[in-house]
């Protein structure tokens, strides 16, 4: 019994031998009226005709049966008339009717036989035509849920370039339905997804089973490659996932561990890394992992085998240095990056990272592995690097939001102070907390003497920096010496990336030891006249930020006003 997918092609067409079909139904036919010219009446001759008639049959022009059967009608009658006498003639007249009723039900059956094989050819060939021409499959599927046979375009998907695959391919229906069709509790048509990676190349198609008409056993199945629709998919749902995050957030920072995972659940990846500067190491390290708990997040993220990413090494240092993101198909075979062998005893390849700017700077990379190797799919890089570019966005207005923020407390804090004394850690808090800064403190000018005091230390509330305050109030700083002393001699805000290697800083070894690096002071101004310098630490080594800078350099001046309309004699020296 034939395969209901053995279909004839679009491209084949019977033979033009109309000729020879023709000539050999009229040596048929030639045969048969000699016989018949010899015997006598009595005898059935004409009902031979009937072989005439199928020859026809297979003739390319539909009308030939038709003619061959008129033919043979004219042979019929002209041999009853020349054929000798044996019987009663009215029996050779029934049997010549006999032979004619046999010669035209043959012609006209053939006729209908033609017909119907015409409209299956015309069903064949435009279900050939879209299975040649659609990214699309057709299968059969046995009683026990084996795959035997498939046709169609969509095959190029899985590496097959005939028309035609013989055995099985990856559009097997799961378990559940197999189990299903060999109890034959299946419901008359069934659909399904199927997926997966060929070459580096995701595929995904949407199956549909269906029922054999009549008692034939197995399925016939129709598949169709839903790829780029799923491409379309994934990258919409990718966007709308990192927006509800990006607008509900307080804080971007805190939002980091719930991007990871929305990227690696949208695009099915197995590891998300976000990296930043360690400017102590001068490396990139790892400040957020998804998942936590992975063994495999935690070897492409750890630097205990002694490789380190820095920018221009790694997929994440590239990404860093080149501010663009970039994919990597198996990292397993990109020696570029240290950690390729780590990739590979961890199960994973594929890699991409895209960049978090702020100001042409950058300040983060996100990256992410799978554990298949996969082609680069640009569209969803580029969606991705919009992404990073949200991201820096949300980080920019939220330092924004911030600096106002700090303004804001600030004019609170002089406007319901009666003086420098009670508005002083009022002051380095608003600034402190509002900015993210562990530790700041405010010096005044004693002018009698020349010298920077200490007059009041903040910190965070969640760090014990007892020993570096301490180490401020038993100083006194000199025009030049230290961060306030530059601030007083220069009159200008100044930055320092990391007091701790600053020769120019008495405080280091407190510094040191609390762990502070970066530091930025500003001065207090009231015209000209430097009343005092505020500064400010983190322990995280930070490059200089200009705006910053300019925004105290203002506020400077808000405090200066301040002090002048609130001194006390003795306050200022």
């Amino acid at each position: 019994m034939p395969s209901p997918l053995t279909l004839q092609s679009s491209g084949e067409r019977p033979q033009n031998n109309r000729g020879q079909i023709l000539s050999l139904a009229l040596m048929v036919a030639s045969v048969v009226f000699v016989v018949d010219f010899f015997l006598p009446t009595g005898i059935a001759e004409g009902v031979p005709y009937v072989a005439v008639v199928l020859i026809g049959l297979r003739s390319p022009e539909k009308n030939d049966s038709l003619r061959l059967a008129g033919l043979c009608t004219v042979l019929t009658i002209v041999g009853y008339g020349l054929s000798p006498a044996g019987t009663e003639p009215w029996i050779g007249m029934i049997n010549r009717s006999i032979a004619l009723f046999a010669i035209w039900s043959t012609a006209l059956l053939a006729m209908q036989v033609r017909e119907a094989d015409a409209a299956t050819r015309d069903q064949s060939s435009m279900l050939t035509g879209i299975l040649s021409n659609m990214p699309a499959v057709a299968f059969r599927i046995d009683q026990e849920g084996v795959m035997h046979d498939s046709f169609g375009r969509g095959l190029t998907r899985f590496g097959l370039k005939e028309l035609t695959a013989i055995g099985r391919i990856p559009l097997e229906p799961p378990d559940r339905i197999k189990s299903e069709i060999k109890e034959g509790t299946l419901a008359n048509s069934v659909f399904y997804e199927s997926n997966g990676i060929l070459q580096g190349k995701p595929w995904w198609f949407l199956n549909c089973l269906c029922k054999l008409e009549g008692d034939q056993p197995g399925l016939i199945g129709f598949g169709i490659d839903i790829t780029d629709r799923k491409r379309a998919e994934r990258r919409l749902a990718l966007h709308d996932a990192i927006a509800d995050i990006l607008t509900t957030a307080s804080s971007i920072s805190e939002t980091y561990p719930q991007i990871l995972k929305a990227i690696c659940h949208t695009l099915d990846w197995r590891v998300g890394i976000l990296w930043r500067m360690d400017y102590q190491r001068q490396a990139l390290g790892a400040a957020v992992i998804w998942p936590q708990d992975s063994p495999q997040a935690q070897a492409m993220s750890s630097s205990n085998s002694g490789w380190a990413l820095t920018p221009a090494v790694g997929l994440a240092g590239q990404v860093w240095d080149n501010r663009s993101p970039l994919w990597i198909k198996d990292l397993a075979d990109y020696p570029k990056d240290p950690r390729n062998q780590a990739a590979l005893a961890v199960g994973l390849h594929a890699g991409f990272a895209i960049p978090i700017c702020l100001a042409g700077n950058t300040r983060a990379v996100l990256e992410f592995f799978s554990p298949f190797p996969e082609e680069a799919d640009d569209m969803l890089l580029q969606r991705l690097a919009n992404i990073g570019f949200q991201i820096g966005q949300g980080i920019e207005r939220e330092h924004k939001e911030r600096r106002l923020a700090t303004h804001h407390g600030l004019t609170n804090v002089l406007a319901e102070s009666a003086g420098m004394t009670q508005a002083a850690s009022l002051i380095l808090e608003a600034i402190g907390e509002n900015l993210g800064w562990d530790l700041g403190a405010i010096w005044i000018l004693d002018s009698s003497q020349q010298v920077l005091r200490c007059l009041n230390v903040w910190h965070s509330p969640h760090l014990n920096l007892e020993a570096f305050r301490q180490a401020s109030h038993a100083i006194t700083l000199a025009r030049g010496v230290g961060l306030p002393g530059r601030v007083w001699k220069g009159g200008e805000p100044s930055w320092v990336t990391d007091v701790v290697s600053d020769p120019n800083f008495p405080r280091a070894d407190a510094a040191a030891h609390e762990g502070l690096h970066s530091g930025f002071a500003f001065p207090i101004k009231s015209g000209n006249e430097i009343l005092g310098v505020i500064e400010f630490f983190h322990r995280d080594i930070q490059k200089p930020d200009k705006e910053l800078l300019a925004m105290f350099a203002s506020i400077g001046l808000q405090i200066g006003q301040f002090i002048q309309r609130t001194t006390k004699p003795g306050l200022n020296g």
